[in-house]
């Protein structure tokens, strides 16, 4: 089975409908449908940091088997289960970040960040390394060769001797241990189509800023065929149709993403678009018999799987009758197909095989959750108690139609529980629909908190002018007074206390909420930021100098990318006006209480900056309350470091809420917290109860590279 992912994200789609009354009338029923449901128990931090026992699920070609990881860190193995539920292990511990099968189904590629190997499958023996990943070639696995019976393609660069870029080549490595040159180029190769005999057919690669596709002649003659210029789309598909034809996920003539093919003439062709017209494509699978695309994902504001015939299609609808409004990964096989079942208040996914030949469907790998700290057996939470994520629209000032998701807690007056503000991160990120998420939203409508996430403009997902509307206004501008409009209209729509409003976000979402206390305390009361920068424009700037823009430019060169979405790191009148309306050079406007949760080794929002402007709101004598974890980076993925982000932030959210009080940390919390607070506030200071900060002097940790 293969799956396409996006090239350069999902950027964005403009949208100018205005709402109707049908949408308006169909989230106050599911308001009135929330507060009619029992009201749920209050269940322990814990409880939303438990870990999938099951992860990277993928079935065979033929439908017979499905691969899996099973088990977290250090004690994961690699297991295979047949339709008649029979299992075996077939590697004792793996360090595999994805799985993929070859096409004839007898081979398991595990792709680790170092290796890429090859598993026996079908009983054969042979299992064996076909390529070490990574490294100064930076070899990469792209996926299973879509051709040939058993092989996989790879992408590398070759160096000269003094370390520069020579060329970048396509592989094809065979597990019988053959290595096929594909191609080579200078410039660096996104992605290729081969035809049904494994010859190269197109070859797709960045040439300066632009996206270029040749097709290759049979004699090796190159013809430039296709151009996506500045922030376009056109990932191509890896294998090409019977008639020589290219496929790929697109925007050309539009701004939604669609599926599109390259005729002969050179025109393009649109086979598949979002059926509601405000949705980018997500992904779209494989027919394992054909390798062509035979069904599509759309993920706006609902998510819709969209067959490319008559018979995938029936088989989509007879899925979505017995999962109705769920999010559905499907994965199509000859004798069964995978189908992966998530939900905005499903804890944690759950797997089925489907049998097109009967239509029937039975429950597959049903282990139970693993608590986060120890890893002993733990329970999903259940549905019954979790919030629903409704959509929910709204017209900004300028007439621009936005989207996003609000959560209230079943059982209680919507109009009369505190409203949360909830921001993601990028800005270039999404809330996608039917996602049950980290777990912080749950845990604070748990707590009794209704949780509003707007896909304000900037974010993905909705086509690129969606995203590009934004115009790099990021300040106290366009995109804040998204966000501040979204919450203004979701508290005329009927959800939350207009004295009780506050605002959290991870990244740009902790920006947000820094501007949001600043500039708008009257609407916001209180805020917590994770590793949030304190001057967007001055950050950028920052991660230029570091690794990280190697890391972010994958693609395109950081600078170049930040051009095309408005935010030119040399325009000084831009990068100026961020200046003036950035949290740090605001700080004496924060009046409202703030609590910061930062990594010490965050590559991309500089400690430093985060410490001058905590530096700066103590000397004003402000409500501030700051937690550093030196190790920690960009992302903190340990359990104490997530639990200890959930109980500051319900604490500091209580106190101007009058919330119910947090079960107090256990000794591992309390030490973490003890060695970690740098800065205690009024809010937390006094919600802690015995919790004291470490001593205030910076540890050497803090300050590596001169942050």
């Amino acid at each position: 089975m293969t799956t396409f992912r996006v090239w350069l994200g999902a950027l964005g789609a403009l949208v100018l409908a205005t709402p109707s009354f049908a949408a308006d009338e169909a989230f106050r029923l599911a308001l009135h449908t929330e507060r009619e449901r029992p009201r749920a128990v209050r269940f322990e931090r814990d409880a939303f940091l438990v870990r999938p026992s099951i992860t990277d699920v993928t079935l065979s070609p033929d439908g017979k088997q499905v691969a899996f990881i099973r088990g977290v860190d250090d004690r994961r193995g690699l297991w295979l289960a047949a339709a008649d539920g029979s299992e075996k292990q077939v590697l004792a511990s793996t360090d595999a970040t994805g799985l993929a099968w070859t096409r004839d189904g007898r081979w398991l590629l595990v792709v680790s960040a170092r290796r890429l190997f090859a598993v026996a499958a079908a009983g054969q023996g042979g299992s064996r390394l076909l390529a070490n990943l990574g490294g100064a070639d930076e070899r990469a696995f792209m996926d299973a060769d879509p051709a040939k019976a058993a092989a996989a393609i790879v992408r590398e660069r070759s160096l000269e001797a003094t370390g520069s870029t020579r060329s970048w080549r396509l592989v094809r490595f065979d597990i019988d241990g053959r290595r096929d040159l594909l191609a080579e180029t200078p410039d660096r190769v996104t992605g290729y189509a081969l035809d049904g005999n494994g010859r190269l057919a197109f070859l797709q690669a960045m040439h300066g800023d632009r996206l270029v596709t040749w097709r290759i002649d049979a004699d090796g003659t190159r013809h430039d065929v296709l151009h996506c210029e500045g922030m376009h789309r056109c990932g191509l598909w890896s294998r090409v149709d019977d008639e020589g034809r290219a496929w790929f996920a697109g925007d050309m003539g539009g701004s939604l993403r669609r599926l599109q093919r390259l005729e002969h003439d050179g025109t393009i062709g649109d086979m598949l678009a979002d059926p509601l017209g405000e949705a980018d494509l997500d992904d779209f699978v494989a027919d394992p018999s054909s390798g062509m695309p035979v069904l599509a994902v759309f993920r706006g504001t609902v998510v819709i799987n969209k067959g490319l015939d008559r018979a995938t299609q029936a088989h989509i609808d007879a899925i979505e009758r017995r999962y109705g409004g769920r999010a559905l990964t499907l994965q199509p096989g000859q004798a069964r197909w995978l189908v992966v079942e998530r939900g905005g208040a499903l804890h944690g996914a759950r797997y089925h095989l489907y049998d097109p030949a009967n239509g029937k469907v039975s429950d597959i790998l049903g282990d139970p959750p693993r608590r986060a700290r120890d890893e002993s057996t733990a329970q999903w939470l259940p549905e019954s108690a979790m919030a629903r994520q409704l959509p929910f629209s709204w017209t900004a000032s300028d007439g621009m139609r936005l989207h996003g998701f609000v959560r209230v807690p079943p059982g209680l007056d919507p109009a009369r529980v505190p409203l949360v503000a909830m921001i993601h991160g990028g800005p270039w990120g999404q809330v996608a629909p039917e996602e049950f998420g980290t777990g912080y939203a749950q845990f604070l409508v748990n707590r009794g908190y209704a949780v509003f996430e707007p896909n304000f403009r900037g974010s993905t997902g909705f086509g690129r002018d969606y995203m590009l509307a934004a115009r790099g206004d990021f300040g106290n501008g366009r995109v804040q007074r998204d966000i501040v409009e979204g919450t203004q209209a979701l508290l005329d729509a009927g959800v939350g206390d207009r004295g009780r409003v506050g605002i959290v976000g991870a990244s740009f979402g902790g920006y947000s909420t820094l501007l949001g206390l600043t500039w708008q305390p009257d609407l916001f009361h209180v805020g917590v930021a994770l590793v949030p920068p304190a001057d967007f424009a001055w950050d950028l700037t920052w991660i230029t100098r570091t690794r990280e823009a190697q890391v972010l430019s994958a693609v395109l060169p950081f600078e170049r990318w930040m051009s095309l979405v408005a935010l030119d790191l040399s325009d000084r009148e831009r990068m100026d006006s961020l200046h003036v309306q950035s949290p740090l050079a605001n700080a004496a406007r924060m009046n409202r209480p703030l609590t910061i949760l930062a990594g010490g080794d965050d590559q991309r929002v500089a400690l430093r900056g985060v410490l001058g402007y905590v530096a700066r709101l103590t000397l004003l004598g402000k409500d501030v309350t700051l937690l550093v974890d030196p190790v920690a980076g960009h992302q903190n993925e340990r359990a104490v470091a997530r639990e200890a982000g959930m109980y500051l932030m319900a604490e500091a959210l209580r106190g101007p809420f009058d919330g119910a009080e947090e079960t107090p940390p256990d000794p591992a919390l309390r030490e973490y917290l003890v060695n970690n607070l740098r800065v205690t506030g009024g809010q937390v200071a006094s919600a802690s109860r015995g919790v004291t900060t470490a001593p205030s002097a910076t540890p050497p940790a803090l300050a590596k590279d001169g942050r």
